[in-house]
Protein backbone atom coordinates (compact mmCIF):
# COMPACT_ATOMS: atom_id res chain seq x y z
CA UNK A 1 0.00 0.00 0.00
CA UNK A 2 1.18 3.47 -0.89
CA UNK A 3 -0.17 6.81 1.14
CA UNK A 4 0.89 9.73 -0.08
CA UNK A 5 1.48 12.85 1.52
CA UNK A 6 1.56 16.76 0.55
CA UNK A 7 4.98 17.74 -1.15
CA UNK A 8 7.21 20.18 1.00
CA UNK A 9 5.92 23.22 0.56
CA UNK A 10 2.61 22.25 -1.11
CA UNK A 11 -0.32 23.65 -0.46
CA UNK A 12 -3.23 22.15 -0.67
CA UNK A 13 -5.16 24.14 -3.00
CA UNK A 14 -2.43 23.55 -4.91
CA UNK A 15 -2.52 19.27 -5.22
CA UNK A 16 -6.44 19.97 -5.89
CA UNK A 17 -5.88 22.56 -8.62
CA UNK A 18 -3.34 20.15 -10.26
CA UNK A 19 -6.28 16.88 -9.85
CA UNK A 20 -8.59 19.27 -10.91
CA UNK A 21 -6.71 20.51 -13.98
CA UNK A 22 -5.03 16.63 -15.08
CA UNK A 23 -6.70 13.70 -16.04
CA UNK A 24 -5.14 10.28 -14.71
CA UNK A 25 -2.27 9.99 -16.59
CA UNK A 26 -1.93 7.52 -19.50
CA UNK A 27 1.06 5.65 -16.96
CA UNK A 28 -1.44 4.75 -14.37
CA UNK A 29 -4.26 3.62 -16.36
CA UNK A 30 -1.73 1.36 -17.82
CA UNK A 31 -0.96 -0.11 -13.86
CA UNK A 32 -4.81 -0.29 -13.43
CA UNK A 33 -5.08 -1.93 -16.46
CA UNK A 34 -2.21 -4.46 -15.79
CA UNK A 35 -3.58 -4.91 -12.56
CA UNK A 36 -0.34 -3.78 -10.73
CA UNK A 37 -2.62 -1.08 -9.26
CA UNK A 38 -5.71 -3.53 -7.79
CA UNK A 39 -6.83 -0.15 -5.91
CA UNK A 40 -6.84 3.36 -5.16
CA UNK A 41 -8.95 6.01 -3.77
CA UNK A 42 -8.01 10.15 -3.26
CA UNK A 43 -7.86 11.18 0.64
CA UNK A 44 -10.28 13.91 1.23
CA UNK A 45 -10.36 16.52 4.11
CA UNK A 46 -8.42 18.29 5.04
CA UNK A 47 -5.02 16.79 4.03
CA UNK A 48 -6.10 15.56 0.64
CA UNK A 49 -3.98 12.67 -1.58
CA UNK A 50 -4.12 9.36 -3.01
CA UNK A 51 -3.51 5.82 -1.26
CA UNK A 52 -2.92 2.94 -3.42
CA UNK A 53 -2.89 -0.26 -3.49
CA UNK A 54 -0.30 -2.50 -5.87
CA UNK A 55 0.61 -6.04 -6.16
CA UNK A 56 4.15 -5.72 -6.64
CA UNK A 57 7.15 -8.00 -5.92
CA UNK A 58 9.54 -5.84 -3.71
CA UNK A 59 8.77 -2.21 -1.64
CA UNK A 60 11.57 -0.94 -3.96
CA UNK A 61 9.49 -1.77 -7.17
CA UNK A 62 6.67 -0.23 -5.38
CA UNK A 63 8.56 3.00 -4.45
CA UNK A 64 9.99 3.06 -8.43
CA UNK A 65 5.98 2.80 -9.64
CA UNK A 66 5.01 6.00 -7.62
CA UNK A 67 7.96 7.86 -8.03
CA UNK A 68 7.36 7.63 -11.39
CA UNK A 69 3.90 9.19 -11.35
CA UNK A 70 3.67 12.75 -12.50
CA UNK A 71 2.16 14.13 -9.49
CA UNK A 72 5.49 13.13 -7.58
CA UNK A 73 8.05 13.57 -10.30
CA UNK A 74 5.98 18.03 -9.70
CA UNK A 75 7.33 17.50 -6.26
CA UNK A 76 3.44 17.91 -5.24
CA UNK A 77 3.24 14.42 -3.34
CA UNK A 78 5.13 12.07 -1.57
CA UNK A 79 4.00 8.38 -0.83
CA UNK A 80 5.48 5.93 2.33
CA UNK A 81 5.18 2.32 1.34
CA UNK A 82 3.48 0.28 3.64
CA UNK A 83 3.93 -3.74 2.58
CA UNK A 84 0.90 -5.63 3.27
CA UNK A 85 -0.86 -9.18 2.18
CA UNK A 86 -3.07 -9.45 -0.22
CA UNK A 87 -6.30 -7.51 -0.30
CA UNK A 88 -9.75 -9.31 0.56
CA UNK A 89 -13.32 -8.64 -0.70
CA UNK A 90 -16.50 -9.96 0.93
Amino acid sequence: MANSRIGEGVTPGQLTRFFDENTVSTQAWDLVRHRVVTEYAFKIGDVPGIVVFMEVDSADEGSEIVNGLPVVQQGLLTFELDPIGKTMRF
